[in-house]
């Protein structure tokens, strides 16, 4: 199980990283497709999805953290569209969506139509959050999704429910099922509330006692979901998945009263859960893959499925579920929820066409499925299950792709709005860091560190210009930049290896150095990476045939070194860095003419941040604590010209708060 889990962690890292480079995969469709591949390729590795045990080891969590973070105002103001989408437009799809399910395949049961109209009805907020952050959607059309998400998930799992008791027993009453949903959802609001309660109070009973404990507080939250859900749903009976919603909510609110004193349990407990999520939404979505290629398989192999008439069955339904979400959302707009500010048809008609292909199926709908027994009462075996679940499978990968690669077509003119924010947040921050600047110059003590500082903010401002990460700096760089920097990238690389000719430097170090550099020309130019790539194969056979001559050597230095030797290592490159950009700087300044001294002086000032980064790894105790002075100093006045800007009307406070959230956490990581 151990070696499951590892595989599960590290599939969850690589699919982020795929979806940075391809873009246009949403990462749980990369999750999913990698969870399929390793069901495919190693057969033997299975992980049994119990429904009850998945929604509360997956489902309960996450639910919980959302609602700690959901937008309560804007819920709030859209609470009556929300009802209409969790609750209404379930009970309609279901009737409706069940109807064509058994016109299409009379083999199907009517009350088994239903259940599987049921398991489709609710959208997987878990998949919606993960697009949400690639597609710039309206925030109105995200919090009704949102809140639609949180509880959705209730009223189809108690329509599946009593759908499935119907087909399973043959009975079923319309007044005790409408009685025992109210029951079931009333009964987990009530329950959430007050076990989330009672969990505060024990909180505080705990800290009264003097048990200061930030990891006991953080361990109390982290179970907190687990505890009400079971409760709410073995011990109450009610919906365990409303009861954490509410929890979480209650929980946040709790929290903002005492913000002061839970300040530092506030901040470890965001970044606790936010890696919590990270790791169980990619457990979600590879386990989904892990499940498609049996259920896949099994249904091919069933003689009594027609396949193209299951996949044509899919597309209706898939169809039925999206035009029945617009004209819901259509004429919610129009009659009974909250009216848009916007009064226009067209608004009312993207905004319908947004929400609509936004109703994503997901893990929920899989679980819930799942859940259908493999026999009837009588013994006899489940009409069609095995044509169940491969619709029910086929319907979350097309809402899925739709999601990924039609929604993005139609949401595109939204994307104006975060860029320009983008764009004015990263204006600001290069505002802020020169105003620091000019202000830094005016110091008089501690004149070389403050030299030091300065040196680093402009270093942030030209790595802001670039862009802040890899797989995005290169988009943002002129043809004529790029091209000078891979030039800077070769005269480093020469240098590299003229250092290494006379003996200044290890083979090692210089190894990895190129190896680092030869990365970095590889984001600029496929061809140059190509080539590289081939040099840097033919150089790596080279230093190993020549190193099994050194075996000797290698093995001695390795019984000598073993605990320097990663520092030493470490140090060995930030020297030759620092070398590197030295030569580089001087190489750059006698190119300087008129055309391109613009250009140039932008490659110096990198490299010159690349020198002084690099020599901080050099820097006596002694020498740490002036430099924490300096840059203590620095924060101080960066702070203030925050304030300064947001008085005078030059900055908006989403703005303003965004400067200073970047800069707390440069600040408690220098002075850690």
């Amino acid at each position: 199980m151990f070696t499951y889990i590892l595989i599960l962690l590290i599939c969850i890292l690589c699919s982020n990283i795929i979806s940075r480079f391809i873009p246009f995969l949403s990462v749980p469709i990369v999750q999913i497709v990698m969870g399929a591949l390793i069901s495919i390729i190693y057969s033997e590795f299975k992980i049994e999805l119990d429904p009850h045990t998945f929604l509360v080891m997956f489902i309960a969590p996450l639910l919980f953290c959302d609602g700690k973070k959901a937008d309560k105002r804007s819920l709030w103001k859209q609470r009556k569209n929300i009802l209409l989408m969790a609750l209404a437009l379930v009970a309609v799809t279901v009737i409706l969506v069940g109807l064509l399910i058994n016109q299409l395949i009379p083999a199907i049961s009517l009350p088994v139509a239903f259940a599987l109209a049921a398991a489709l009805s609710p959208t997987d907020y878990v998949a919606v959050s993960g697009l949400s952050k690639k597609i710039s959607l309206p925030k109105r059309i995200i919090h009704l999704i949102e809140g639609e998400g949180l509880m959705n998930d209730a009223s189809g799992l108690v329509c599946f429910k009593f759908a499935l008791a119907a087909a399973v027993t043959g009975t079923f009453s319309l007044l005790n099922a409408t009685t025992n949903f109210l029951m079931v959802s009333i009964g987990g609001i009530i329950t959430g509330l007050v076990l989330e309660h009672i969990l505060i109070n024990f909180e505080r009973w705990i800290k009264n006692l003097g048990m200061e404990d930030t990891t006991v507080e953080i361990l109390l939250q982290i179970l907190t979901p687990f505890i009400i859900y079971i409760i709410s749903e073995e011990v109450f009976k009610v919906s365990g998945i409303l009861a954490v919603v509410v929890a979480g909510m209650i929980f946040s609110l709790s929290s903002k009263k005492l913000r002061g004193k839970n300040a530092k349990s506030n901040a470890i407990s965001s970044n606790t859960w936010s890696v919590i999520v990270y790791i169980l939404n990619g457990f979600i979505f590879i386990i989904v893959g892990l499940q498609l290629p049996n259920i896949i398989k099994t249904a091919f192999k069933e003689t009594s499925i027609n396949n193209m008439m299951a996949i044509i069955d899919i597309l209706l339904i898939t169809l039925a579920l999206l035009i029945i979400r617009f004209l819901w959302v259509i004429f919610m707009y129009k009659f009974w929820g909250e009216k848009c500010d916007v009064k226009e048809d067209k608004f009312k008609f993207h905004a319908a066409l947004l929400t609509s292909l936004s109703g994503v199926r997901g893990a929920v709908t899989l679980a819930t499925v799942l859940s259908i027994p493999l026999v009837l009462d009588n013994g006899q075996e489940f009409p069609q299950r095995t044509l169940i679940l491969f619709l029910a499978v086929g319907v979350i990968l097309v809402t899925l792709f739709i999601a990924t690669f039609i929604l993005p077509i139609f949401a595109k003119r939204d994307k104006t709005e975060d860029i320009n924010w983008l764009e004015a947040l990263n204006k600001a921050q290069i505002r802020v860091w020169s105003d620091t600047i000019n202000k830094l110059k005016l110091e008089i003590d501690n004149k070389k560190y403050i030299h030091f500082t300065i040196n680093e903010y402009r270093y942030r401002i030209n790595q802001l210009k670039h862009g802040n990460s890899y797989y995005k700096n290169w988009n943002r760089s002129s043809k004529e930049y790029k091209k000078w920097m891979n030039l800077c990238y070769k005269k480093e690389i020469e240098n590299t290896k003229k250092l290494l000719q006379e003996e200044k430097i290890e083979e090692s170090t210089a190894y990895a150095y190129e190896k680092i550099v030869r990365n970095k020309i590889k984001l600029i130019s496929s061809v140059e990476g190509f080539s590289l790539i081939v040099k840097e194969t033919l150089e790596r056979i080279y230093i190993y045939i020549h190193n099994i001559r050194r075996i000797r050597d290698i093995l001695r230095e390795m019984q000598n070194k073993k605990k320097s030797k990663q520092q030493l290592k470490d140090i060995a490159l930030k020297e030759l860095q620092a070398t590197n950009a030295e030569y580089i700087i001087e190489y750059a300044k006698s190119n300087i003419t008129s055309e391109n001294e613009e250009m140039l002086k932008e490659i110096i000032l990198y490299y010159q941040g690349v020198y002084l980064i690099s020599n901080k790894l050099r820097l006596a105790k002694k020498n740490k604590y002036e430099k924490k002075k300096a840059d203590i100093k620095a924060m101080q006045l960066e702070r203030n010209i925050i304030q300064s800007l947001f008085e005078n009307g030059e900055i908006s406070w989403n703005i303003a708060s965004a400067l200073r959230k970047n800069l707390n956490y440069i600040e408690s990581d220098i002075l850690r």
